[in-house]
């Protein structure tokens, strides 16, 4: 396998380190360059031969200018590649695929048509082509505070270099951290970036795989052979659907209550009228009973509770929106966690379950 570069230049022998950057992501990743050439970027003539002589003679050429010289570079390219080839574009970073040969043209920098377009898009394209092996990793965590989420993803880049590549999606107070890389990242600093993770996001970590809350929860209520019911007010069954959402869920899941009704927390749970009319609906004491007349059944092991308000108006107590309740009970014991959480009534509700989830794994897991 053989790659070149040729690298367009204003002025040839300018330095650029950020060329220096790209070209050893490509290198660590399996792609080292045999051949580098600079040649002048506004001389047409040399630069097209240049091209269709290493066209012929390598498996993968690639062309870098300056992100304002992508234009020019396509231009010299549409004369040497069928338009058919051309595999996307983005911002006039592109890809052409013509029989065994490939060109990859981006911009000499570290930006998103340069070094993250090769990270992004040329990398992934040659360790498909190659049948490169390419593993990751997941770290999958639920209310770990935004600050230090950012603060470990800069230091988790800063640590891997051009052997990782780090993507963060964030929703609903939970957030997935996935490290991706090839056969040559060094395993001891895999090692440390899973320590660093692990460690500094303490025990808001669920998962170190790529599952969801419910599937562990459903998983360990297995393993412990345990089952669990659900009482929910503002959440309106959104628990119950994602637990039962998961396969094997009926093993553990004995039943869920959509007690909406002040009424009907009253009947089904036996929730004290007393406890309604002083402490209220939305209220750490109505949690609490909401979670204890499922255990007082005898029927499940744990229970889950919810009651507050997700809006987008308060109701007649006039307590904020998004305050809520949140009930985990196991055997005798009943724990109550308070939460405020912002955003529309989505949001508000979605960020509320995944937290109710949480909770109950996490106290089964301490059992």
């Amino acid at each position: 396998m053989k790659c070149a570069c040729i690298v367009l230049q204003k002025r040839i022998g300018a330095e650029n380190q950020a060329l220096y950057s790209v070209l050893k992501t490509l290198g660590v990743n399996g792609f080292p360059m045999q051949e580098l050439r600079m040649l002048p970027q506004n001389d047409e003539q040399c630069v097209c031969s240049a091209i269709k002589g290493l066209k012929g003679e390598t498996d993968y050429l690639f062309l870098l200018c300056d992100k304002t010289a992508l234009p020019i570079a396509k231009r010299y390219l549409t004369g040497i590649y069928e338009e058919s080839a051309l595999r996307g574009d983005f911002g006039g970073a592109c890809i052409y695929e013509e029989n065994k040969n490939c060109l990859f043209l981006f911009s000499a920098d570290e930006t998103d048509t340069g070094k993250g377009y090769v990270l992004n898009a040329c990398i992934p394209f040659l360790q498909k082509k190659n049948r490169m092996r390419y593993e990751k990793l997941v770290v999958r965590t639920i209310g770990a505070s935004a600050e230090r989420i950012e603060a470990l993803l800069a230091e988790t880049r800063r640590l891997g270099g051009d052997f990782l590549q780090c993507y963060h999606v964030q929703k609903y107070a939970e957030d997935v951290i996935e490290i991706s890389y090839g056969e040559n990242a060094p395993k001891m600093l895999l090692d440390d970036v899973m320590r660093l993770l692990v460690d500094g996001l303490g025990d808001t970590v669920y998962a170190l795989n790529d599952v969801s809350v419910e599937e562990q929860l459903v998983t360990l209520l297995k393993l412990r052979r345990r089952k669990i019911s659900v009482a929910e007010s503002f959440t309106g069954g959104g628990i119950a659907k994602r637990i039962t959402s998961v396969s094997g869920a009926s093993e553990v899941y004995f039943e869920g209550l959509n007690t909406y009704d002040e009424r009907s927390k009253i009947k089904r749970l036996g929730v004290s009228e007393y406890t309604l009319n002083m402490s209220g609906a939305v209220s750490e004491q109505t949690a609490y009973e909401m979670a204890y007349g499922l255990l007082k059944t005898g029927d499940c092991d744990i229970a889950i509770a919810t009651t507050g308000l997700a809006g987008p108006k308060t109701d007649r107590s006039m307590l904020p929106v998004g305050l809520c309740y949140l009930a985990v009970g196991f055997e005798d014991r009943v724990y109550v966690y308070k939460y405020k959480f912002d955003g529309n009534r989505e949001e508000i509700t979605q960020t509320a379950i995944n937290y109710a989830l949480y909770l109950a794994y996490k106290q089964l897991k301490s059992v």
